[in-house]
């Protein structure tokens, strides 16, 4: 009894730790940009953040969602309309030199469109697919270790140990450009919450399935 109310009392504790946060992306942030370019090498694979006086620092804004891609153990599923943030690509390399396993859902055009990054990533072997219609595939979230997706995993790994993990689901208007993480005025929830989670990975999931006529083979640079 005392070791489950300690068990009880870890879990309670943990949870409460996970991420809840809003992140906005607003004009205020690219104050500090030149700044950052100088002291902390921006160009460089993974910047370090030194102390900042910006309360709305795009850079760091940035590292906070490249931060919980770092943190995948499993699994990323990313529904994003355009992708060419290098940074954020950078974090997904690391992810999939980890043997994390990342899919990608866009939009049939924006595949294609000047420095996507989504390309570069479906020649490392990232499965990528899209909606064959002129409606656009707007989304923009990303689910990190979705319990079903997790569990789609172990039975593909035949996995009898399992690494700890929790979801997290990144939504908003954001678009994964340097415009939007550095120009526009733009937001992005970041989760833990259960049921939103689960809800956004059943989405990707009905997604993947109704758009699986489109191989990754097919998605090549045109």
């Amino acid at each position: 009894v005392i070791w489950k109310l300690v068990q009880c009392s870890r879990s309670k504790r943990e949870k409460a730790s996970r991420v809840h946060e809003v992140i906005v992306f607003n004009e205020l942030g690219e104050i500090c940009a030149a700044a950052h370019m100088r002291n902390n090498g921006i160009g460089s694979q993974k910047p370090q953040m030194s102390p900042c006086c910006n309360a709305h620092c795009s850079l760091r804004n940035v590292a906070k969602i490249a931060e919980q891609i770092d943190r995948a153990v499993y699994s990323i599923d990313l529904a994003i309309f355009i992708f060419s943030s290098l940074s954020l690509a950078d974090a997904l390399k690391r992810a999939l030199q980890r043997g994390v396993i990342i899919r990608i859902i866009s939009d049939g055009e924006m595949v294609y469109c000047t420095g996507s990054q989504i390309t570069m990533l479906a020649q490392l072997g990232v499965p990528v697919r899209v909606p064959i219609t002129t409606n656009l595939m707007h989304n923009k979230f990303c689910i990190i270790d979705g319990m079903e997706r997790v569990e789609e995993t172990r039975l593909l790994r035949k996995l009898k140990w399992m690494r700890p993990c929790y979801s997290i689901v990144i939504s908003g208007s954001l678009n994964w450009t340097a415009q939007g993480l550095g120009g526009n005025w733009e937001d992005r929830i970041i989760t833990a919450d259960e049921k939103l989670t689960a809800t956004f990975q059943a989405e990707f999931q009905r997604m993947w399935r109704a758009f699986g006529k489109t191989e990754a083979s097919r998605i090549q640079p045109k």
